[in-house]
């Protein structure tokens, strides 16, 4: 069966790449309260999931990654070294490995510092089928499509019905 990549093992995989390097530092679950320091909060946002022609699920977000230094104030050196590490952790070993069968390339990260806090952000763009059903796909109309060959199939038409009807024979 097709597993389709969850979102919450995303996030995981995101704190495990970030544990390889910094055991000691805590994740932040709400930055609306107080904040341990020194911590890193993730989000997800601009979270898109289309369809591609009834056969593919395609999905985009971007991943934010908030870092916030030891200290409130004079933190810029400690904040310079974090960017470093973040693009050697994400960037330079541009793979994140989902489970045994799954890695998302990580291609770009932007990364500023705002009201004293790092932020690092990049997108991820997952592609993945669906796990379908093996008999005719029906449109409702006179199109058939074959779900072997993902040929189109036009009944009314008697030229490719003879040429169905050869193929078969050889």
């Amino acid at each position: 069966m097709i597993k389709i990549v969850k979102y919450i093992d995303i996030h995981k995989a995101i704190v495990k790449r970030i544990r390889s390097k910094f055991s000691k530092i805590v994740f932040s679950t709400d930055i609306e309260k107080a904040i341990q320091r020194p911590s890193f909060f993730i989000d997800f946002d601009n979270i898109k999931a289309t369809d591609f022609m009834n056969e593919a699920q395609d999905r985009n977000l971007t991943v934010r990654i908030y870092y916030f230094s030891s200290t409130i104030d004079k933190n810029k050196s400690e904040l310079l070294k974090m960017q470093d590490d973040l693009i050697e952790l994400f960037l330079e070993n541009n793979f994140l490995t989902v489970d045994k069968n799954i890695n998302i390339e990580i291609d770009e990260l932007d990364l500023s510092v705002v009201d004293k806090v790092l932020h690092c952000y990049f997108d991820i763009k997952i592609s993945e089928n669906y796990r379908r059903d093996k008999g005719s796909i029906d449109t409702g109309g006179n199109i058939v499509i074959d779900p072997i060959t993902g040929e189109i199939i036009h009944p009314d038409s008697k030229d490719l019905m003879q040429e169905l009807e050869l193929k078969e024979k050889e």
